[in-house]
């Protein structure tokens, strides 16, 4: 077990803020990221086997975070980039493995920025190849400059699904139609609230507006039905929902495509604060779990701090700048500043904050999570991919009785496979919600446990 200052989790914008500004105040950092390359989804980093043959036409995300990754080694950070924080022991312990070793870093401050994955959402034929998320078609085309397929749906909810689409037309391929949940009615209600944040209006504007012109139908209350294939998708039905986006009956649509592209949110992965002992919330906007922390987002565990899209998704912006404010905490936690400056430092963070909430509650209010999208599956539709568990083996656990996401763990294997229910979590605590009359909230979350990630055995037996 090695003694250190700040142990940060997670290299993306958040987690970069966090270490960046700890850093300067002289807070000995060592930041942890599973990826070989540091930037997270958002700031996704090529290879440095890969060269771009246009460095010109690299995402301005790209470029900006080179230059905040930059800025975070030529400070001193401690780099763990390919290390798995498996484990958090003791409140503020981190097991990290790197390559065929682990070891314990024993944090005087902990702070957690592991980001989101996306919402898992089964529907007739979500298994089949070409189906995939929004944040693996980005990863594709981000770090790899390559295109999920030729012919592409793209459904959803929520700005990502422009920014998806803009980066396919961009990148050559046919986008058939963007289908968006939400009925995004009324928007000129918003006016006034938005007022001060045009600069994100004006770039989703550009997004927009780019779709239009590429002659993209844009379908908003519509999901997602089916994807139909053999060997691949071929084909995928799309048909209207309601305001929860449940499936309604109506006429359906048909498109020709190769590949689908589903992106119905995200989830905060809260594994690593709920094995740390963080008290956790349920936010209805979001359909999650996440992290309760206070004023300087800290959580009820001293000297854990969880900030970024792990502790509740609401983007790169408000990631920065609550990895700053955590930063701040840090140094004053370790007496590295103390004073009016840091106060004025943390205020000023804080009314950053406040002020990018504006635009997040105008986004949770228009993207409004729809529980009505776990209806699309029927009982053969695989529920927990790893396991291959259908959603009727599960419906037929609850009706046997269980009521909580453990129970119908512990009868049908559901959630006990790689992904350790990220996958088929979030979706059976709805199906056990609807099946018995209860909230997702009483359903429940898999109890986590170490290792938060696969680690190998023979890496495990090699602790340093």
């Amino acid at each position: 077990m090695r003694p250190v200052e700040c142990v940060v989790v997670g290299a993306g914008p958040a987690g970069l803020a966090a270490a960046r500004t700890a850093a300067r105040h002289g807070v000995s950092v060592t930041l942890v990221d599973e990826n070989a390359e540091l930037g997270g989804q958002y700031y996704r980093q090529m290879p440095e086997a890969f060269a771009s043959p246009d460095p010109l036409r690299l995402a301005r995300e790209t470029v900006e975070g080179r230059g905040l990754i930059e800025e975070v080694r030529a400070l001193g950070v401690d780099v763990r980039a390919g290390a798995v924080a498996w484990g958090i022991f003791d409140r503020r312990t981190v097991a990290v493995a790197t390559g065929e070793t682990t070891e314990r870093l024993e944090a005087e401050a902990l702070v957690l920025a592991t980001g989101a994955y996306d919402r898992p959402v089964p529907f007739l034929g979500w298994t089949l190849p070409g189906v995939m998320t929004a944040g693996g078609v980005q990863n594709l085309m981000k770090a790899y400059r390559v295109l999920p397929g030729r012919r592409v749906l793209v459904a959803g909810s929520g700005p990502l699904l422009l920014v998806v689409a803009h980066h396919l037309l961009e990148g050559g391929a046919h986008v058939a139609a963007v289908c968006e949940a939400a009925p995004l009615d009324g928007l000129w209600r918003y006016a006034l609230r938005l007022l001060p944040h045009l600069d994100f209006v004006q770039q989703g504007y550009r997004y927009r507006q780019a779709i239009r012109d590429a002659g993209v139908p844009f379908l908003t209350g519509h999901v997602i039905r089916h994807a139909i294939g053999q060997a691949e998708v071929s084909t995928a039905v799309v048909t209207p929902c309601d305001a929860d986006w449940r499936p309604l009956p109506g006429p359906e649509r048909h498109y020709d495509v190769d590949t689908v592209v589903v992106g119905y949110g995200f989830v905060s992965s809260v594994e690593l604060s709920r094995l740390a002992g963080c008290e956790h919330g349920w936010a209805p906007r979001l359909g999650a779990w996440v992290p309760v922390r206070d004023r300087d987002l800290e959580t009820t565990v001293p000297g854990v701090f969880a900030v970024g899209d792990g502790a509740g998704v609401a983007g790169s912006a408000v990631a920065l700048a609550e990895g700053h404010l955590a930063g701040l905490a840090v140094t004053r936690r370790l007496g590295r500043a103390g004073g009016r400056a840091a106060a004025d430092a943390a205020a000023r963070a804080r009314g950053r904050l406040l002020h990018l909430a504006g635009f997040r509650r105008v986004m949770d209010e228009l993207y409004r999570f729809g529980p009505g999208i776990y209806a699309l599956a029927d009982d053969a539709t695989p529920l927990c991919r790893c396991e291959e568990v259908t959603v009727g083996e599960a419906r037929e656990a609850v009706r046997d009785g269980a009521t909580h996401v453990n129970e119908v763990k512990a009868w049908t294997r559901v959630g006990m496979g790689r992904c350790q229910g990220r996958m088929c979590g979030p979706a059976l605590a709805h199906l056990i919600a609807a099946a018995t009359g209860r909230s997702a909230t009483e359903a429940g979350a898999f109890t986590p446990r170490p290792p938060a990630k696969p680690v190998p055995l023979a890496t495990l037996a090699h602790e340093a």
